[in-house]
């Protein structure tokens, strides 16, 4: 009886097991729609190519896809969008891989990039792991930020004949007071600021976020810490496992825009569909 109970409870585990590693794994698999994907399989062309380069917001695995969003308003013979979007990554981590980028040889390239800067900042634990995780070679902080991303852009502008769009962050967290949710409008602004000097289109995805979630009462104040990831992984397995939409899990979070204070629902990656086609039809922009 012992040993048939042991082997029921190992049967058990050994399931539990795999069903998170599926849900890991489809969290953390690149697009379909990646770089690497388009440089090995396409042949140029005649269509527009659009690349949406950005962290785990773009890559579209742990929060609505917005670059899927945005290919299904264009017919896929005329406009091809890569996703070039990495979880967890820093604008450093991009600054590393503009060449696969460049070598894709882009029309038009947006840039959603920062929140995991900007929550390294949050406290001596999280800028640890980012560096550890992430391979930086330094502790990162704003001035870093704002060199890096100058730095991609200004490669992106010389290698390229693409115009390129600059967007502001999504909020962290939605509760006004959290350190975050200030933090992301602090980098934002850097954002606005190299998008001026650069002479760049500058898509305010925060600001637009931050003007509606202005106008909702916080329920409650937020104890996100940064690196606390219990949230995304409650809601990884609520969206592969259990079949909800990102807009069910941010409902149950009390969220306007985002799943688990970072990642967007599908309200959130509507916005961002939106400014990108926006900047699509402005092509004198």
């Amino acid at each position: 009886m012992l040993k048939k109970t042991l082997i029921i409870l190992i049967v058990i585990i050994v399931l539990l097991g795999g069903i998170l590693g599926y849900g890991l794994w489809s969290a953390t698999k690149l697009p379909v729609n990646s770089p690497e994907t388009f440089l090995k399989s396409h042949s140029k062309r005649g269509e527009q190519v659009v690349v949406c380069i950005g962290d785990s917001i773009t890559h579209g695995q742990v929060s609505h896809n917005y670059v899927d969003e945005l290919a299904k308003r264009y017919p896929p013979r005329k406009v091809t969008f890569i996703n070039a979007g990495i979880n967890s990554e820093l604008a450093y981590n991009v600054r590393q891989r503009i060449d696969e980028i460049i070598r894709c040889q882009p029309d038009v390239i947006t840039i959603l990039i920062g929140s995991n800067d900007a929550l390294a900042t949050l406290n001596p634990e999280n800028a640890a792991r980012y560096v550890k995780e992430r391979g930086l070679p330094r502790t990162p902080d704003k001035e870093w930020y704002a060199r890096n991303l100058s730095a991609g852009v200004n490669r992106l502008q010389a290698e390229t004949q693409a115009r390129i769009a600059l967007l502001s962050l999504p909020p962290i967290t939605e509760d006004t007071s959290h350190a975050g949710y200030k933090r992301a409008i602090e980098y934002s602004a850097v954002v606005r600021q190299i998008a001026m000097e650069e002479n760049l289109t500058y898509l305010p995805l925060n600001e637009q976020m931050v003007d509606v979630i202005a106008k909702k009462p916080v329920i409650k104040e937020s104890d996100y810490k940064g690196g606390d990831r219990m949230g995304l992984y409650t809601a990884i397995i609520s969206y592969y496992l259990l079949g909800r939409d990102w807009d069910e899990i941010a409902d149950d979070n009390g969220f306007l825009f985002l799943t688990d204070s970072i990642h967007l629902n599908g309200r959130g990656a509507k916005i961002v569909a939106d400014l990108i086609s926006l900047f699509l039809q402005n092509k004198g922009d």
